[in-house]
């Protein structure tokens, strides 16, 4: 099996989308660096018919942006981490807001349950961590919950492009909080590779 093929079978087409376009689409997850003329002749088309098809996914809102990825695993000390939230109803929106002001946090989503939030974060380091989110905890008003984990592990990861790769994230201290004045407990499970 060729390179194109271990890469088409790990994208997951787009319904509405054409052949060329989902293509496109995989390639740009795949390499958002590549010219409009690699993309075509990867595809078999032109240049500019390339970069029109590329426009209209933009336009679309299919592509929405093109941005550096950046790996926590790979700076020294650094390390990425996961909040699990519940707020109260009435203060789920103010949550939000202290979330979206933090340099450390990347990614947010409302999850199922009432007024559940995961964050997804990179913080220098656990002290940091275990800083940030008492302080979180504390200084927001409506928080039912919260605790923390430090990922340790990607297994598979579509919109980075890691398939069953295993990339572990190893550090000496790693504890999670629940930020309700409980003792932090050791997360650190024993992974095989």
């Amino acid at each position: 099996m060729d390179r194109d093929d271990d890469m088409e079978g790990a994208w997951m087409e787009i319904s509405g989308l054409d052949e060329v376009d989902n293509r496109i689409v995989a390639l740009l997850s795949e390499n958002a660096r590549l010219s409009y003329s690699e993309i075509g002749q990867a595809v078999g088309k032109s240049r500019v018919a390339v970069k029109t098809r590329i426009e209209q996914l933009e336009k679309q809102g299919i592509i929405r942006g093109y941005h550096a990825e950046i790996d926590a695993a790979a700076v020294p000390g650094g390390i990425q981490f996961i909040l699990d939230i519940e707020a109260e109803p009435q203060c789920y929106e103010e949550v939000l807001r202290k979330l979206s002001v933090s340099n450390m946090i990347r990614k947010i989503y409302g999850t199922s349950g009432e007024s559940h939030i995961h964050a997804v974060g990179i913080a220098p380091n656990s002290e940091t961590l275990g800083s940030y989110a008492g302080h979180l905890y504390r200084s927001t008003e409506g928080m039912r919950k919260l605790s923390w984990q430090i990922l340790l592990t990607t297994y598979k990861d579509m919109e980075r492009g890691v398939e069953y790769e295993i990339r572990h994230q190893e550090h000496e201290h790693m504890e999670g909080s629940t930020g309700e004045g409980e003792r932090p407990e050791q997360r650190v499970p024993r992974h095989q590779t």
